[in-house]
């Protein structure tokens, strides 16, 4: 099972930032995952939240902002004084630091995304020897439909949020067309689903675990990969799971 700390180690560090990357790679997690939105500039930036307000000393929306603007926000000091100064980067940034260090889940935020932007983002990933460690995931089906038919030897992922916690084995082979991950929601997952997804060719990241009863329960079956803002809950100091 992979141990994939979201947005970082987001429950010990600010969210998407080198602090929480870095301690999730401590950690020793298989996966950070990450949210890149686009901006004013059409850069891509590192950020879950379609506004600023949250988690810097600014606010607007972030295609209203430059990635230089960007930069230049405090996305630390929100969560504690000790991160005071961290920032907002682009994807090119993290790829660059993490890359053969740790496995890179990327989140594309956005529901539609310039064509040029969908292949810099492939490009980008291609650039470094470990992309076959690098997972694009979206809940827009449309982006990742495409983005998977410009790059198929990038793995992806399908975010859901399944009724009653069950998807038609119907929907689920037409999945697999295009990507390899149907990620569900926690709450929603139960045996049987994960049966499905797995008899379907897929594997599956369940997401987001914060509490240890929610640790417990799912843990328990058999799933790929666990998202979660403490790694550290599966990983002993001495690197057992």
């Amino acid at each position: 099972m992979k141990i994939i700390a979201h947005r970082g180690a987001s429950g010990y560090a600010p969210e998407n930032t080198f602090a929480a990357f870095d301690l999730a790679v401590e950690m020793g997690a298989d996966f950070i995952e990450f949210d890149i939105r686009m901006t004013k500039d059409f850069q891509l930036a590192v950020i879950h939240d379609d506004t600023v307000d949250r988690i810097t000393n600014g606010s607007g929306f972030v295609k209203d902002f430059t990635m230089s603007e960007l930069s230049q926000l405090d996305a630390g000091s929100w969560f504690g004084s000790a991160f005071s100064g961290e920032t907002i980067h682009q994807l090119e940034a993290v790829l660059t630091r993490y890359s053969g260090k740790i496995g890179m889940l990327i989140e594309i935020k956005d529901s539609a995304l310039p064509h040029d932007l969908l292949v810099s983002i492939g490009k980008a990933i291609e650039l470094f020897p470990f992309n076959s460690h690098t997972v694009v995931q979206s809940f827009h089906r449309s982006v990742i439909h495409l983005f998977n038919s410009m790059f198929p030897s990038i793995p992806t992922a399908l975010l859901v949020r399944p009724r009653f916690g069950m998807i038609s084995k119907k929907r689920l082979r037409s999945y697999k067309s295009f990507v390899g991950y149907v990620n569900p929601k926690y709450t929603l997952v139960n045996p049987n689903l994960i049966r499905a997804i797995h008899q379907a060719g897929l594997k599956s990241f369940v997401w987001t675990l914060r509490s240890k009863k929610a640790i417990e329960r799912i843990s328990k079956l058999p799933i790929d990969g666990v998202i979660t803002d403490y790694p550290d809950y599966f990983i002993g100091r001495d690197g057992r799971r």
